[in-house]
């Protein structure tokens, strides 16, 4: 029984720190621009993070068998305290990733807008040759080095 308290424990622990990540990961995705190689830490650090629960959770569910119970474990008070602390960590999780799911897409939109732009400016320009005419823009230039 005490190692199934623990391992609830560790599932708390590790979804703590996983609130905090995704607080980190929002945060960053709140500024005008994102900073990609802060971003990719905090979403490895999230990776880790949700395969050391995953392993926790394995972990319960094989001492859950053993022990012949299940949560929300109604007769067992410190065990039942405990699983609601992780549900409603899980509820927070979840709630924090939507935010930040709806944070990404707009980041990923405005991206897509800015390039839309981007490539409509490249078409419709066009340089002027040593002719005075104007001509379609050159997409490349070739280099004639001699040694």
């Amino acid at each position: 029984m005490e190692t199934l308290h623990t391992t609830l424990l560790q599932m708390k622990s590790t979804l703590e720190e996983l609130d905090a990540i995704m607080v980190a990961e929002a945060n960053q995705l709140d500024r005008p621009q994102i900073n990609p190689v802060a971003l990719q830490v905090l979403t490895d650090s999230k990776s880790q993070l949700l395969a050391t629960l995953q392993h926790h959770d394995e972990m319960r569910i094989q001492q859950e068998t053993r022990l012949a119970i299940a949560a929300p474990y109604p007769h067992r008070v410190q065990l039942f305290v405990c699983w609601q602390q992780i549900t409603e960590r899980v509820r927070r999780s979840k709630a924090l990733n939507s935010e930040v799911e709806s944070r990404l897409q707009h980041h990923l939109e405005k991206t897509q807008r800015v390039q839309k732009v981007v490539d409509q400016l490249g078409h419709h320009h066009t340089l002027y040759g040593s002719d005075g005419e104007s001509g379609p823009a050159v997409v490349g230039r070739k280099y004639d080095i001699s040694v």
